[in-house]
Protein backbone atom coordinates (compact mmCIF):
# COMPACT_ATOMS: atom_id res chain seq x y z
CA UNK A 1 0.00 0.00 0.00
CA UNK A 2 1.47 3.41 -0.93
CA UNK A 3 2.72 5.60 1.95
CA UNK A 4 3.21 9.37 2.28
CA UNK A 5 3.76 11.03 5.68
CA UNK A 6 1.52 13.98 4.84
CA UNK A 7 -1.30 11.88 3.36
CA UNK A 8 -3.71 12.05 6.29
CA UNK A 9 -3.53 15.83 6.71
CA UNK A 10 -3.96 16.47 3.00
CA UNK A 11 -6.88 14.03 2.76
CA UNK A 12 -8.61 15.63 5.75
CA UNK A 13 -8.31 19.09 4.18
CA UNK A 14 -9.81 17.95 0.87
CA UNK A 15 -12.65 16.07 2.57
CA UNK A 16 -13.50 19.07 4.77
CA UNK A 17 -13.33 21.52 1.87
CA UNK A 18 -15.72 19.40 -0.19
CA UNK A 19 -18.09 18.87 2.74
CA UNK A 20 -18.16 22.57 3.67
CA UNK A 21 -17.98 23.78 0.04
CA UNK A 22 -14.89 25.84 0.80
CA UNK A 23 -12.50 26.96 -1.91
CA UNK A 24 -8.84 26.03 -1.41
CA UNK A 25 -6.42 28.77 -2.47
CA UNK A 26 -3.52 26.30 -2.71
CA UNK A 27 -2.76 22.61 -2.41
CA UNK A 28 -3.17 21.60 1.25
CA UNK A 29 0.31 20.40 2.18
CA UNK A 30 3.34 19.27 0.19
CA UNK A 31 2.42 18.38 -3.40
CA UNK A 32 3.00 14.63 -3.94
CA UNK A 33 6.00 14.27 -6.22
CA UNK A 34 5.26 10.74 -7.43
CA UNK A 35 2.41 8.29 -7.89
CA UNK A 36 2.98 6.41 -4.64
CA UNK A 37 2.61 9.61 -2.63
CA UNK A 38 -0.47 10.72 -4.56
CA UNK A 39 -2.24 7.37 -4.22
CA UNK A 40 -1.37 7.34 -0.51
CA UNK A 41 -3.46 10.51 -0.16
CA UNK A 42 -6.26 8.94 -2.20
CA UNK A 43 -6.25 5.88 0.04
CA UNK A 44 -6.56 8.14 3.09
CA UNK A 45 -9.55 9.86 1.47
CA UNK A 46 -11.17 6.45 0.96
CA UNK A 47 -10.39 5.44 4.54
CA UNK A 48 -11.70 8.65 6.11
CA UNK A 49 -14.79 9.47 4.06
CA UNK A 50 -18.15 7.89 5.01
CA UNK A 51 -19.31 7.96 1.38
CA UNK A 52 -19.88 4.62 -0.39
CA UNK A 53 -17.63 3.80 -3.32
CA UNK A 54 -19.48 3.07 -6.59
CA UNK A 55 -16.59 2.78 -9.03
CA UNK A 56 -13.65 4.58 -10.53
CA UNK A 57 -12.49 7.05 -13.15
CA UNK A 58 -9.52 6.75 -15.47
CA UNK A 59 -7.84 9.72 -17.14
CA UNK A 60 -4.79 10.28 -19.29
CA UNK A 61 -1.74 11.92 -17.75
CA UNK A 62 -0.73 14.92 -19.90
CA UNK A 63 2.54 14.31 -21.79
CA UNK A 64 4.31 17.10 -19.92
CA UNK A 65 3.88 15.22 -16.63
CA UNK A 66 4.62 11.66 -17.79
CA UNK A 67 8.37 11.75 -17.16
CA UNK A 68 7.86 12.80 -13.54
CA UNK A 69 4.96 10.46 -12.81
CA UNK A 70 6.06 7.55 -15.03
CA UNK A 71 2.59 6.56 -16.26
CA UNK A 72 0.20 7.36 -19.09
CA UNK A 73 -2.96 7.17 -17.00
CA UNK A 74 -4.22 7.90 -13.49
CA UNK A 75 -7.30 6.82 -11.55
CA UNK A 76 -9.66 8.14 -8.89
CA UNK A 77 -12.76 7.08 -6.93
CA UNK A 78 -16.39 7.70 -7.91
CA UNK A 79 -18.86 7.78 -5.01
CA UNK A 80 -22.38 6.36 -5.13
CA UNK A 81 -24.12 9.59 -4.14
CA UNK A 82 -22.62 11.28 -7.21
CA UNK A 83 -23.81 8.73 -9.82
CA UNK A 84 -26.94 9.45 -11.87
CA UNK A 85 -28.64 7.19 -14.40
CA UNK A 86 -29.77 9.25 -17.40
CA UNK A 87 -30.63 6.58 -19.99
CA UNK A 88 -34.39 7.00 -19.39
CA UNK A 89 -34.73 10.56 -18.11
CA UNK A 90 -32.29 12.07 -20.59
CA UNK A 91 -31.47 14.84 -18.12
CA UNK A 92 -29.52 15.47 -14.93
CA UNK A 93 -28.91 18.29 -12.51
CA UNK A 94 -25.26 18.21 -11.47
CA UNK A 95 -23.61 19.99 -8.57
CA UNK A 96 -20.17 21.59 -8.81
CA UNK A 97 -17.86 23.32 -6.37
CA UNK A 98 -18.43 26.99 -7.20
CA UNK A 99 -15.19 28.94 -7.20
CA UNK A 100 -13.15 25.77 -7.66
CA UNK A 101 -12.62 23.63 -10.75
CA UNK A 102 -15.79 22.76 -12.73
CA UNK A 103 -15.95 20.89 -16.04
CA UNK A 104 -17.92 18.35 -18.05
CA UNK A 105 -16.49 15.53 -20.18
CA UNK A 106 -18.21 13.19 -22.64
CA UNK A 107 -17.07 9.65 -21.83
CA UNK A 108 -17.81 5.98 -22.33
CA UNK A 109 -18.70 4.16 -19.14
CA UNK A 110 -17.93 0.51 -18.36
CA UNK A 111 -20.21 -1.29 -15.89
CA UNK A 112 -19.04 -4.57 -14.34
CA UNK A 113 -21.69 -7.33 -14.57
CA UNK A 114 -19.60 -9.72 -12.44
CA UNK A 115 -16.57 -9.59 -10.17
CA UNK A 116 -13.31 -9.31 -12.06
CA UNK A 117 -11.45 -12.64 -12.42
CA UNK A 118 -8.90 -13.32 -9.71
CA UNK A 119 -5.79 -13.36 -11.89
CA UNK A 120 -2.53 -11.46 -11.99
CA UNK A 121 -3.27 -9.53 -15.17
CA UNK A 122 -6.54 -8.62 -16.85
CA UNK A 123 -6.75 -7.80 -20.56
CA UNK A 124 -9.21 -5.49 -22.25
CA UNK A 125 -10.95 -8.62 -23.54
CA UNK A 126 -11.27 -9.99 -19.99
CA UNK A 127 -13.03 -6.80 -18.91
CA UNK A 128 -15.26 -6.66 -22.01
CA UNK A 129 -16.48 -10.20 -21.40
CA UNK A 130 -17.99 -9.29 -18.02
CA UNK A 131 -19.12 -5.71 -18.67
CA UNK A 132 -21.65 -3.51 -20.40
CA UNK A 133 -20.68 -0.25 -22.08
CA UNK A 134 -22.63 3.00 -21.93
CA UNK A 135 -22.57 6.55 -23.19
CA UNK A 136 -21.97 8.88 -20.27
CA UNK A 137 -20.20 11.80 -18.74
CA UNK A 138 -17.81 12.72 -15.99
CA UNK A 139 -18.47 15.82 -13.93
CA UNK A 140 -15.07 17.07 -12.83
CA UNK A 141 -15.02 19.44 -9.89
CA UNK A 142 -12.70 20.23 -6.99
CA UNK A 143 -12.36 22.89 -4.31
CA UNK A 144 -8.92 23.61 -5.79
CA UNK A 145 -9.32 25.68 -8.98
CA UNK A 146 -5.72 25.03 -10.09
CA UNK A 147 -5.90 21.25 -9.61
CA UNK A 148 -5.28 20.33 -13.26
CA UNK A 149 -2.50 22.90 -13.63
CA UNK A 150 -0.66 21.33 -10.67
CA UNK A 151 -0.74 17.93 -12.36
CA UNK A 152 -1.32 14.30 -11.37
CA UNK A 153 -0.02 14.66 -7.81
CA UNK A 154 -2.85 17.08 -7.06
CA UNK A 155 -5.50 15.41 -9.24
CA UNK A 156 -5.04 11.92 -7.80
CA UNK A 157 -5.09 13.30 -4.25
CA UNK A 158 -8.56 14.82 -4.63
CA UNK A 159 -10.79 12.05 -6.02
CA UNK A 160 -8.99 12.24 -9.38
CA UNK A 161 -10.83 15.58 -9.71
CA UNK A 162 -14.12 13.66 -9.89
CA UNK A 163 -17.42 15.02 -8.64
CA UNK A 164 -19.96 12.94 -10.50
CA UNK A 165 -20.79 10.35 -13.13
CA UNK A 166 -23.70 10.17 -15.54
CA UNK A 167 -24.53 6.75 -16.98
CA UNK A 168 -26.49 6.90 -20.21
CA UNK A 169 -27.75 4.54 -22.92
CA UNK A 170 -26.19 1.14 -23.39
CA UNK A 171 -24.01 0.40 -26.42
CA UNK A 172 -24.44 -2.80 -28.49
CA UNK A 173 -21.68 -5.38 -28.18
CA UNK A 174 -21.49 -5.51 -31.96
CA UNK A 175 -19.80 -2.09 -31.85
CA UNK A 176 -17.10 -3.11 -29.36
CA UNK A 177 -13.70 -2.53 -30.95
CA UNK A 178 -15.08 -0.20 -33.62
CA UNK A 179 -14.09 2.76 -31.52
CA UNK A 180 -13.87 5.31 -34.37
CA UNK A 181 -17.54 4.68 -35.12
CA UNK A 182 -18.64 5.64 -31.60
CA UNK A 183 -18.69 9.40 -32.14
CA UNK A 184 -19.38 11.93 -29.40
CA UNK A 185 -20.12 15.66 -29.25
CA UNK A 186 -20.38 18.16 -26.40
CA UNK A 187 -22.41 21.36 -26.46
CA UNK A 188 -22.26 23.98 -23.70
CA UNK A 189 -24.97 26.66 -23.69
CA UNK A 190 -25.90 25.66 -27.23
CA UNK A 191 -22.36 25.92 -28.65
CA UNK A 192 -20.47 22.92 -30.00
CA UNK A 193 -17.27 22.85 -27.90
CA UNK A 194 -15.81 19.45 -28.74
CA UNK A 195 -16.07 16.37 -30.96
CA UNK A 196 -14.41 12.99 -30.70
CA UNK A 197 -14.99 9.27 -30.41
CA UNK A 198 -14.19 6.31 -28.20
CA UNK A 199 -10.95 5.99 -30.21
CA UNK A 200 -9.61 9.00 -28.33
CA UNK A 201 -9.25 6.72 -25.30
CA UNK A 202 -5.92 4.94 -25.87
CA UNK A 203 -6.71 1.33 -26.78
CA UNK A 204 -10.43 1.95 -26.28
CA UNK A 205 -12.56 2.02 -23.12
CA UNK A 206 -11.84 -1.56 -22.04
CA UNK A 207 -8.08 -0.94 -22.22
CA UNK A 208 -8.59 1.93 -19.78
CA UNK A 209 -10.53 -0.44 -17.50
CA UNK A 210 -7.73 -3.02 -17.69
CA UNK A 211 -5.23 -0.33 -16.67
CA UNK A 212 -7.46 0.47 -13.71
CA UNK A 213 -7.58 -3.19 -12.65
CA UNK A 214 -3.79 -3.37 -12.69
CA UNK A 215 -3.42 -0.13 -10.73
CA UNK A 216 -5.94 -1.22 -8.10
CA UNK A 217 -4.12 -4.54 -7.68
CA UNK A 218 -1.05 -2.65 -6.44
CA UNK A 219 -3.30 -1.31 -3.65
CA UNK A 220 -4.90 -4.62 -2.73
CA UNK A 221 -8.18 -3.73 -4.48
CA UNK A 222 -10.24 -5.48 -7.17
CA UNK A 223 -13.03 -4.51 -9.51
CA UNK A 224 -16.39 -5.82 -8.33
CA UNK A 225 -19.82 -6.50 -9.80
CA UNK A 226 -21.73 -3.23 -10.16
CA UNK A 227 -18.65 -1.02 -10.33
CA UNK A 228 -18.78 1.71 -12.96
CA UNK A 229 -15.67 3.00 -14.70
CA UNK A 230 -15.39 6.37 -16.41
CA UNK A 231 -12.81 5.56 -19.06
CA UNK A 232 -11.54 8.98 -20.18
CA UNK A 233 -12.64 12.10 -22.01
CA UNK A 234 -13.45 11.92 -25.72
CA UNK A 235 -14.32 15.52 -26.68
CA UNK A 236 -12.07 17.49 -24.31
CA UNK A 237 -12.48 18.98 -20.84
CA UNK A 238 -15.00 21.83 -20.95
CA UNK A 239 -15.59 24.44 -18.28
CA UNK A 240 -19.16 24.60 -16.98
CA UNK A 241 -19.81 27.46 -14.56
CA UNK A 242 -22.85 27.44 -12.32
CA UNK A 243 -25.92 28.08 -14.49
CA UNK A 244 -24.47 26.36 -17.57
CA UNK A 245 -26.51 23.94 -19.68
CA UNK A 246 -24.80 21.12 -21.58
CA UNK A 247 -25.87 18.53 -24.12
CA UNK A 248 -23.85 15.39 -24.86
CA UNK A 249 -24.57 13.46 -28.04
CA UNK A 250 -23.40 9.96 -28.96
CA UNK A 251 -24.05 9.24 -32.61
CA UNK A 252 -26.43 6.31 -33.13
CA UNK A 253 -26.66 5.73 -29.37
CA UNK A 254 -28.50 8.64 -27.81
CA UNK A 255 -28.04 11.92 -25.97
CA UNK A 256 -28.74 13.62 -22.66
CA UNK A 257 -28.60 17.09 -21.16
CA UNK A 258 -27.48 18.50 -17.85
CA UNK A 259 -27.86 21.70 -15.88
CA UNK A 260 -25.12 22.89 -13.54
CA UNK A 261 -25.93 24.16 -10.03
CA UNK A 262 -23.80 25.12 -7.04
CA UNK A 263 -23.21 22.46 -4.43
CA UNK A 264 -24.59 23.22 -0.97
CA UNK A 265 -22.61 22.51 2.18
CA UNK A 266 -23.40 19.10 3.67
CA UNK A 267 -24.61 20.68 6.92
CA UNK A 268 -26.81 23.28 5.17
CA UNK A 269 -30.60 23.10 5.38
CA UNK A 270 -32.20 21.31 2.40
CA UNK A 271 -33.66 23.36 -0.42
CA UNK A 272 -37.41 23.89 -0.21
CA UNK A 273 -39.51 22.77 -3.16
CA UNK A 274 -41.21 25.58 -5.07
CA UNK A 275 -44.98 26.02 -4.83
Amino acid sequence: MPHWPDAKGTAEEFIAARREVRVLAEFPGPLPADLDAAYAVQEEVLRLTPRRLAGWKVAGIPPGFRAQYDAERMVGPVFADAVQEVAKSGHAIVEVHEGGFCAVEAEFVVRLLADAPDKDWLTAEDIAAISSLHAGSEIASSPLATINDLGPGAVISDHGNNSGALVGPGIPRSTFGHWDALASRTYVNGELVGEGSAARVAGGPFAAAAFLAAQLATRGRRLKEGDIILTGMTTGVHSVPVGAHARLEFEGIGSFTLDVVARRAAHAAPRMAAG
